[in-house]
């Protein structure tokens, strides 16, 4: 398989301006690409997959550049938004096109091989409207590999997807990086299955690099709000509302121990402060059980703070208006904004 290396890509796209961008993607590797709406991150995978110029930078594979080559010289699967299957053509027809296009004359082997392995055999004569969201998908990776790419890159591959139809497509990503090796970029907002299948990843704001990580990277610093959310910590402020006037005893608190774009903390536990904590109270606003706890959000002077009891909890429970305390661990606290590491995440 082959190695893939952006090298200070840039492109313009009307106003949007994305880069530079610099990544190293191995074979075998996964790379994760985050980022609230806007920042780029499709913008990224059509200009990786050809389909926008590149003003500046280079793409290499192998070491050779491709920065100018055509889609269809590039030897990648783009999987799209909506990904992007032939309404007029059956399941087997999709999956065979990539083979019609190149004259294979194992087209009709490699079809069966494919249908097959994605267990789409029984379905290989119906239409992609008659499929679900998980078929469609299994479809999509299916005719990206007839093509034998180098690289696949993914738009949001659990988009609309049911709980056990995103399980499935997880299997499926193992065991395409298990027995293919190929190197994949993926976008997606969902956390969970991100760090279930990617190496490293990518926060882009603005059509910027804010920061590359591994995974225990991103959860220890966060680069900013949208992160901090995406990898799971319940209270997140961004620094302008804890700036904002009148400002609070609370929010005063954790400004002064915020970073450059806020400061994050995961659910503290509704009870009186241990030894080393800042003593709170806050008046119920919900609770909602859950299996790691009870979850109570309460508002504590002007915030709405998230905060957990685990199980087992016995009567009486948290009610609505009624006072909570809740300290806060200044360990517990991650200031968003730290530096990040520079440069291409290692293989």
């Amino acid at each position: 398989m082959s190695h893939w290396v952006v090298d200070g890509l840039e492109t313009d796209l009307d106003r949007f301006h994305l880069g530079p961008v610099d990544l190293d993607i191995a074979p075998g590797r996964a790379v994760a690409v985050l980022g609230p709406s806007g920042a780029g991150k499709t913008t990224l995978l059509r200009t990786l997959a050809g389909f926008l110029p590149a003003e500046r930078g280079r793409i290499l594979r192998d070491g050779a550049e491709i920065t100018d080559w055509l889609p269809e010289e590039r030897a990648l699967g783009y999987v799209p938004q909506g990904l992007g299957l032939f309404p007029h053509r059956t399941v087997a027809r999709n999956i065979r096109y990539p083979l019609e296009v190149r004259d294979r004359p194992d087209a009709d082997a490699r079809t069966r091989e494919l249908l097959d392995r994605f267990h789409l055999t029984p379905l290989a004569d119906r239409y992609p409207s008659r499929l679900s969201g998980g078929e469609q998908q299994r479809v999509a990776i299916a005719r990206a590999l007839a093509a034998e790419p180098e690289l696949i890159v993914w738009d949001e591959p659990w988009q609309a997807l049911d709980v056990q139809a995103r399980y499935e497509l997880g299997l499926v990503f193992h065991q395409l990086r298990a027995t293919e090796r190929v190197p994949i970029v993926i976008v997606t907002h969902d956390p969970a299955l991100a760090f279930s299948v990617a190496d490293s990843f990518v926060v882009l704001r603005g059509g910027r690099v804010c920061g590359q990580y591994d995974a225990g990277e991103l959860l220890r610093r966060p680069a900013d709000p949208f992160v901090a959310r995406f990898v799971g910590f319940d209270n997140v402020y961004d620094r302008a509302a804890l700036e904002a006037a009148p400002r609070s005893n609370l929010r005063a608190w954790l400004l002064e121990r915020s970073g450059p774009e806020g400061i994050a903390f995961s659910a503290p536990a509704p009870s009186s402060a241990s030894d080393g904590a800042s003593a709170w109270s806050g008046t119920v606003r919900s609770a909602r059980p859950g299996p790691l706890g009870l979850t109570v959000e309460v508002a504590a002077d002007d915030l709405l703070v998230t905060l957990r009891l685990p199980p087992p909890w016995s009567p009486p429970l948290p009610t609505f208006g009624e006072s909570v305390p809740f300290g806060i661990e200044p360990l517990s606290l991650h200031p968003l904004g730290a530096p990040p590491r520079n440069g291409p995440v290692d293989p």
